[in-house]
């Protein structure tokens, strides 16, 4: 699979349409931010807005928007078809989702690296697609869970970003949630189900990543509890060998070479 072009949430007028009497050369990936009449198959379809269609190559097709238009597209080329049959998915069908924020910050990603063409950006964009492919049909499977309002997401990625700067402070459900103006019962739902975690843990982890930070640059094991805002290194050395699994001191003694795990690798 090759992007040819792509484009994300790219405007037209009011009264924009366009035509492929003879389809196009290659594969057409159209999200809909906003409603069109599309025509294919020898039909007309009113399209309502978080529409997805894959046009295979030269399947005829065309659109008329009524209203100002907005939408993502890219071309690609290459054996699509079959990538799409891996997730129950076909071209020249329409999909209805309700998770076109993602979609569309997923086109959005890949169009910086289409223009940017940092090293592997070929490998990335196919795997921002196959993201996109696998969000799409888990959204058709209804295993997604529904998404969270916009303004309150970029609250909640505000707030973990301050407990990534500062995870030492004392950070209690109460407290996260007065941050971002919420209770603490409706933060828990909502945290977890962006950032796939719930924020207690979210700050465990953050705490143990930065000590371990600490103890590579030969910090002592109590200053290390006490600068991550431990009640006592006893807590501290449990909770370590927890997401670890080894003990504080036996990590800081490991040279140069301490084992390593992944951040999240053991969140529930």
């Amino acid at each position: 699979m090759e992007i040819q072009s792509i484009r994300h949430s790219w405007p037209e007028r009011a009264g924009f349409t366009l035509r492929r009497k003879q389809g196009a050369e290659e594969y057409v990936l159209l999200h809909f931010h906003t409603p069109v009449e599309l025509y294919f198959g020898h039909q007309t379809h009113i399209v309502a807005g978080g529409t997805v269609i894959v046009f295979a190559p030269h399947t005829p097709h065309e659109f008329f928007s009524p209203g100002p238009l907005l939408h993502d597209w890219m071309h690609i080329v290459g054996n699509f078809d079959a990538e799409m049959s891996r997730f129950g998915l076909a071209p020249d069908t329409l999909y209805s989702c309700g998770c076109g924020q993602r979609i569309s910050e997923i086109v959005s990603l890949m169009e910086g690296e289409f223009f940017a063409q940092r090293d592997f950006w070929q490998d990335m964009i196919q795997a921002r697609l196959r993201e996109l492919l696998i969000l799409l049909r888990r959204d058709l499977l209804g295993s997604l869970p529904p998404p969270v309002p916009l303004e309150t997401a970029e609250k909640l990625r505000a707030l973990r970003g301050e407990m990534l700067m500062h995870p030492e402070r004392p950070w209690t459900s109460d407290s996260m949630a007065r941050r971002i103006n919420l209770s603490a019962s409706r933060l828990y739902p909502l945290y977890r189900r962006i950032f796939s975690v719930s924020p207690n843990r979210d700050l465990i982890l953050m705490r143990i990543e930065k000590a371990r930070n600490m103890l590579r640059q030969g910090e002592s094991v109590s200053r290390v509890a006490e600068q991550m805002g431990y009640a006592s290194p006893q807590h501290f050395v449990r909770q370590f060998k927890q997401i670890t699994g080894i003990s504080p001191g036996q990590y800081a003694h490991c040279g140069e070479n301490p084992p390593e795990r992944s951040f999240f690798e053991h969140q529930p």
